[in-house]
């Protein structure tokens, strides 16, 4: 990473003042993990390999680039899958949240985005930042916060922003066409995102009963109803069969 540094402040929503969130509480940490399954016939599937020799220092890159659309984890039995939120809809009634103080991360990295789902809290800082030698361009298109279209023309640009509260939404840019990916944003810090083994797990929950969604961005959602104790781990698993659709 050279030298070159720009940190712009954009707030989009913004922190809200003024209301109380309920501190922590000693029974605040029941479990809910688990995996999330693919069933039908991968080889529909399968992921591409991208063009990306229209920009010279994308071509350049060691690792050709896949599609993210759908990942399926093969060496796992059974299989599993890839960048799926897996998130709290419904159970915490009137009781909020304070923001999540650490910072999340969105790169541009190897001429795609890092990572594929991105799931923050509301008022959480994102820092958005470019770590290819190469002009990159960052298009929100989202429903509820402000639309953003950024560009950052020079390796180790970084902008900071926050957001409101938004189902996920597409990220582009315009500059590669291939460059996709999405962001979620929460109210509650009761998320996480399948990895290469297609399994989740969300920490610190009060004792309750709650709606738990799983989201893809291509076969849309699977919900189950789950109940959890003061200090339980409760294992829940979603499936995503798309041929049965």
């Amino acid at each position: 990473m050279n030298g070159w540094r720009t940190v712009t402040s954009l707030v989009l929503g913004g922190f809200v003042f003024g209301v109380a969130s309920a501190p922590a509480l000693a029974e605040d940490n029941a479990v809910i993990k688990g995996k999330v399954l693919f069933k039908g016939d991968a080889n529909k599937y399968k992921r591409t390999t991208l063009d990306t020799s229209k920009d010279e220092n994308c071509k350049k890159t060691k690792e050709k680039i896949g599609s993210e659309e759908v990942v399926i984890n093969k060496k796992t039995d059974p299989m599993t899958l890839r960048n799926v939120l897996v998130s709290v809809k419904e159970g915490f009634g009137d009781r909020k949240f304070p923001p999540n103080k650490e910072e999340a991360i969105l790169d541009q990295h190897g001429c795609q985005y890092s990572p594929h789902v991105l799931a923050v809290m509301e008022g959480q800082s994102v820092m958005i930042r470019n770590s290819d030698p190469t002009n990159h361009n960052i298009h929100f298109l989202p429903k509820i916060n402000d639309e953003l279209n950024k560009t950052q023309p020079k390796q180790g640009m970084e902008d900071k922003i926050s957001l409101k509260t938004e189902a996920p939404f597409k990220v582009k840019c315009d500059v590669h066409p291939w460059m996709g990916m999405h962001i979620a944003v929460f109210n509650h810090p009761f998320f996480s995102v399948t990895g290469d083994e297609g399994t989740y797990e969300i920490k610190g929950l009060p004792p309750g009963k709650y709606t738990v969604e799983a989201w893809h961005e291509k076969f849309g959602t699977e919900t189950s109803s789950i109940e959890v104790t003061s200090g339980a781990t409760k294992e829940a698993d979603f499936t995503f069969e798309p041929e049965k659709k």
